[in-house]
């Protein structure tokens, strides 16, 4: 029987199981709707504050250097303390940890839009503002990631990460374009009172559920402070088989795709197609789209009954495609495999992180979700520095290391008796 706690109504054992929910009958959920609607408007904040934060350093310096030093003191933090933001939220509950991070955020960012709005600020706010930012990240992205399992039922994760992917993907090509507007038409400082007023609302959203969405372990911690909480997390993730192998996948995939995406397809957007920041564009859209298919679809389709042959398929799906894109020689047929490579990626980020879900002991939710994180952007800046050596040399090159990588991966995942048989 689930764990997962529903928070709507309780379903007696003697019924039979209902069907299976679309994806868009999970919005029929009073909890989940407030879920939603809280992170879609995390996600425009972040949005926002990220196009407002690069316009005010390049507006105040001038310097592509100063930007990057930003973005840097962001990401530190948000990178150590992972793990921390994911032992916070098992040992209180994710929904205290949201709301935390979320009036955190708000408090600092609203006094910056302040600042920008009355011509006072000055850059050693930006790099703090920075730090927050990254903090806030670290303990809110975990506890966003593990609350979905106490908001519904077993049965509803896939539909439920189906719309909340969706919906992050719809964000990725709305948000920024609603920032830029908000910057040009307003200015800066006042996207970054939208930040701050994304986070105020969706705060009281996520403070608008019921207090039965909370973890509750009804036990001690047994392994004492936060230090042996985490250390608790890695112990955990590592003991079981299939979670420390799609650890390992999440980790060499990203690390390949991150490289190629990051580094290669401007490089071939710009030499190889001629087609500058357009065709850029046109390529990342085309990923965004065929993301979006995929989520949709794994929301509409029941989950595989063995993950582990889902991992080989999916790590071949990319493999073959990312070392497509570097062979390819003209935009058309590169952004089309970009959408391929989209599809299987929103396939995996709603089957498998539906299947982390239900697999991870409701205690242990919030850690390994950030230890996925962790596994996922840990090594981005080592990515970047090869990716960007070995595109200098031959951009081909970095996509076909990219995609035998992820071929790799599907050989040992398939070649390993155990994680075939994962379900």
């Amino acid at each position: 029987m689930s764990q997962a706690q529903i928070v709507d109504e309780a379903i007696p054992s003697a019924v039979a199981p209902a069907p299976r929910p679309r994806p868009w009958t999970v919005l029929s959920s009073s909890p989940f709707r407030k879920l939603w609607i809280a992170t879609t408007l995390s996600l425009f904040g972040d949005f926002f504050s990220y196009i407002a934060l690069a316009w005010l350093v390049l507006q105040l310096t001038g310097s592509s250097l100063a930007l990057g030093t930003v973005l840097v003191v962001q990401a530190l933090p948000r990178a150590v303390l992972m793990v921390v933001g994911g032992a916070l939220a098992d040992r209180l509950s994710s929904r205290l940890t949201m709301l935390g991070s979320m009036g955190l955020r708000a408090t600092f960012v609203a006094p910056l839009a302040v600042l920008v709005l009355t011509g006072r600020v000055q850059m050693w706010e930006v790099y703090g503002i920075a730090v927050v930012f990254g903090v806030v990240d670290a303990f809110f992205m975990p506890a966003r990631n593990s609350i979905l399992p106490r908001v519904v039922a077993d049965r509803e994760l896939e539909p439920g990460n189906a719309v909340l992917n969706v919906t992050a993907q719809a964000s990725v090509i709305l948000g920024p374009v609603l920032g830029g507007v908000i910057v040009a038409v307003l200015g800066i400082g006042w996207a970054f009172a939208g930040d701050a007023a994304c986070f105020v609302i969706g705060f009281l959203f996520i403070l608008w559920l019921p207090a039965a969405a909370r973890t509750a372990t009804g036990q001690a911690h047994p392994d004492g402070g936060l230090g042996g909480q985490i250390a608790a997390g890695f112990r955990y993730a590592w003991a079981d088989v299939g979670i420390r192998v799609t650890l390992i996948v999440i980790a060499v995939v990203d690390f390949a795709a991150n490289g190629a995406l990051g580094v290669g397809l401007p490089t071939l957007a710009h030499g190889r197609f001629g087609t500058g920041a357009a065709g850029l564009g046109i390529l990342f859209g085309a990923w965004g789209v065929g993301a979006t298919a995929g989520a949709l679809g794994s929301g509409l389709v029941p989950p595989p009954q063995r993950f582990g042959w889902l991992m080989v398929l999916l790590c071949l799906w990319l493999g073959v495609g990312t070392g497509v894109v570097g062979l390819l020689p003209s935009l058309g047929p590169a952004a089309l495999a970009m959408g391929l490579c989209g599809v299987a990626t929103g396939v995996v980020n709603t089957y498998g992180v539906s299947w982390l879900q239900r697999r991870t002991d409701p205690a242990m939710q919030g850690r390994v979700m950030s230890i996925v994180m962790l596994a996922s952007m840990g090594l981005t800046p080592v990515a970047y520095a090869a990716s960007g050596t070995i595109a200098e040399v031959n951009p081909t090159l970095l996509f076909l290391i990219a995609g035998g990588l992820m071929l790799l991966c599907a050989v040992g995942t398939a070649s390993n008796r155990t994680v075939r048989a994962l379900r």
